[in-house]
């Protein structure tokens, strides 16, 4: 039995089809990450606590889901937030951190809103204050309003 050679010419195309699809799969999964849902909600959290960390109260109070802007309002956040956590805690900057998210099937916001998919993370305040080294963690959900990643909180009712 004869084997047949592949020439020079048909090894290199096979090499650039190989090359080719590696690079459409690569394409395509970059696509899909840059863009998924938890990768959106993620950057609507880190903005918002951008924000905070800017003393920019108001910016971050306007990523907030509707039923935090009912229980907060703007002037009432920012001069909370700025009161508490700057004057307070002797700090004029802070530094944060977000934890790794999780995925939370079925979450409803308060007793008005429907059920859906949500984001949850933790967030970590870290400050140099005038009572030394602090870190305050608080559990960060991210859902979908009108289309858009909000920031909002759990309170005991």
């Amino acid at each position: 039995m004869r084997r047949r050679r592949l020439n020079k010419q048909s090894k290199r195309l096979i090499l650039l089809s190989i090359v080719l699809v590696i690079l459409i799969l690569l394409f395509v999964f970059l696509l899909l990450y840059l863009f998924s849902d938890e990768r959106q909600a993620v950057k609507v959290a880190d903005t918002f606590y951008q924000h905070e960390q800017q003393g920019d109260f108001g910016d971050s109070w306007g990523l907030f889901h509707s039923s935090m802007k009912e229980r907060f309002s703007k002037s009432e956040y920012v001069q909370d937030r700025a009161h508490v956590f700057l004057e307070h805690f002797g700090v004029t900057a802070f530094d944060y951190q977000l934890s790794e998210t999780e995925k939370v099937k079925d979450y409803q916001v308060n007793e008005n809103t429907s059920l859906q998919t949500a984001y949850r993370l933790t967030a970590t305040y870290i400050y140099e204050s005038k009572y030394g080294y602090l870190e305050i963690s608080q559990p960060v959900f991210l859902v979908q309003e009108e289309g858009e990643w909000c920031v909002t909180w759990e309170y005991n009712q």
